[in-house]
C-alpha cells in the first residue's frame, strides 16, 4: 500500500507537539482532526470506495487543518482573512515539502494539495480531475459534519437578534453564506446551518443524521424570547429539517 495511515497518524501527532496543547483552541483542532478522520471513513464506506481511495481520503482528513495550528499561534483567531489556514496548510505540505515526512507516493501530492487548499472555500471554481473532485468533495463534507459537534461542545450558540435579510434570502435559496455578509451572531448560526446545503453526497447527509450532530446543534441554540426572532428561528430550523428529512425532536 502506498499510503500507510499509521505513519500519517504518528507524524501528525509529532507535528502537533510543536504547539501548546493546553490552549483550548489548539486542542479543539487536534480533536476535530480525529473526528473528521472517523467521519471520512464512514462516508467512504457508504460510498463503497476502494481501499486506495479511502486511505487517501483519511490522509487528507489528517492534513486538512494543519494550517489551523499555525493560524492560532500567530493570530489567536480562526480568521482566514488574517491567515488562510487552508492555503497555509497546502503550502506547508507541498511547497515546503513537509509531506515527505508522511511516506506518501508523489502521485498523490497534487490531489492532496487540491483537497487541502479547497476544503474551506465558499465554492470550488477550479477545474479538477475526477479523483481531485472526489477528494475535495469528501473532505468538504466530512469537515462540515464535525463542525456541528464542535459548535455544541466548545461554543455558546445564541440566536438572540434578528438575522440579516440578505443572509436569510441566501439560506432560503439553499445557498452557502458568504462570511462577508455576516453582521451578527444569528447570521453566523444561519451560515453554519446552511452548511448542509453544500454537502455533496447523500451518503454524507446520512452520516450527519446518524451522528445526530445536527439535531444536537439545533437543540443547543439559545433562542430569543422575542416572538419575531423566535419565529424566524423556527422557520429556519424547519427548512433544514425538511431538507434533511429529519423529524423534530
Amino acid at each position: 500500500m502506498t499510503i500507510d495511515i499509521n505513519i500519517i497518524d504518528k507524524e501528525f501527532k509529532e507535528y502537533v507537539k510543536n504547539f501548546d496543547m493546553d490552549n483550548k483552541d489548539i486542542f479543539l483542532k487536534y480533536e476535530h482532526t480525529f473526528e473528521v478522520v472517523n467521519i471520512m471513513e464512514k462516508i467512504c464506506k457508504k460510498l463503497n470506495l476502494s481501499e486506495e481511495q479511502t486511505s487517501l481520503a483519511k490522509a487528507i482528513a489528517y492534513f486538512h487543518d494543519l494550517g489551523r495550528f499555525e493560524q492560532l499561534r500567530r493570530t489567536s483567531t480562526y480568521r482566514d482573512d488574517l491567515l488562510d489556514h487552508a492555503e497555509y496548510g497546502a503550502d506547508l505540505l507541498i511547497k515546503e515539502e513537509y509531506i515527505k515526512k508522511f511516506s506518501i507516493d508523489e502521485k498523490y501530492y497534487q490531489i492532496i494539495e487540491k483537497a487541502v487548499r479547497h476544503h474551506n472555500k465558499l465554492e470550488v471554481n477550479e477545474e479538477l480531475s475526477s479523483e481531485e473532485e472526489l477528494q475535495v468533495k469528501l473532505i468538504r463534507d466530512a469537515d462540515k459534519i464535525d463542525i456541528y459537534r464542535v459548535m455544541v461542545k466548545f461554543f455558546e450558540n445564541n440566536f438572540l437578534v434578528m438575522p440579516s435579510q440578505k443572509v436569510l434570502n441566501e439560506f432560503y435559496n439553499h445557498k452557502s453564506i458568504n462570511k462577508k455578509d455576516i453582521k451578527n451572531k444569528s447570521d453566523s448560526l444561519i451560515c453554519q446551518m446552511a452548511f448542509t446545503f453544500d454537502l455533496n453526497y447523500e451518503e454524507s447527509k446520512e452520516v450527519l443524521k446518524e451522528t445526530r450532530y445536527y439535531q444536537d446543534y439545533i437543540n443547543s441554540i439559545n433562542v430569543s424570547d422575542e416572538e419575531e426572532v423566535k419565529e424566524v428561528f423556527e422557520k429556519v430550523k424547519l427548512e433544514i429539517y425538511k431538507y434533511l428529512n429529519i423529524e423534530e425532536s
